[in-house]
């Protein structure tokens, strides 16, 4: 879809505006978007648009103090919070300890907990599992010398359909 502005460029913003409650929505290109005062997230940044503090919507919005934690300065790098806060990057890997607290909480906000725990494995079943011939064999001879012919019939069935109904 073209810009609605200009016409010329690729729209790549969608800005929805509403106003007495009517809706208006506008798709432009960055460039049109930024000449009327809308500055679109860095699409290739999402932490620093994430992290940047945003812009009040009202006079009472507004904060009333800055971020408690805008001091903080690394002692490798010298990045500050308030910088990190500004580009969302850190300066160097001593930033992660220097900056523990804040961190933890901005990821609690974005992912519920301050550590990746990771995905969990399920466990194998006996169904998951696929015996070979040779195992299935081996368990039906078993079977047998324990007499335990209900489950040889169910493994000597299992072996023939393992060996395509053979035998």
């Amino acid at each position: 879809m073209l810009c609605q502005d200009c016409g010329q460029r690729v729209a790549t913003v969608v800005f929805t505006e509403v106003t007495a409650g009517r809706k208006k929505v506008s798709h432009l290109c960055r460039t049109c978007a930024e000449q009327r005062g809308i500055h679109a997230p860095d699409l290739n940044d999402p932490l620093a648009s994430f992290a940047r503090p945003r812009e009040p919507l009202s006079p009472e919005d507004a904060p009333i103090t800055p971020d408690p934690h805008d001091g903080l300065l690394c002692p490798d790098c010298s990045w500050t919070w308030a910088r990190f806060r500004e580009s969302g990057r850190l300066g160097c890997p001593g930033c992660y300890d220097a900056f523990r607290e804040p961190l933890e909480g901005l990821l609690r906000q974005m992912h519920g907990a301050p550590e990746h725990l990771g995905k969990q494995a399920r466990p194998v079943t006996r169904v998951d599992r696929v015996d070979s011939p040779d195992e299935l064999r081996r368990q039906l001879e078993q079977a047998v010398a324990t007499e335990d012919f209900e489950r040889a019939a169910q493994l000597r069935d299992r072996l023939r359909r393992s060996e395509g109904g053979r035998r």
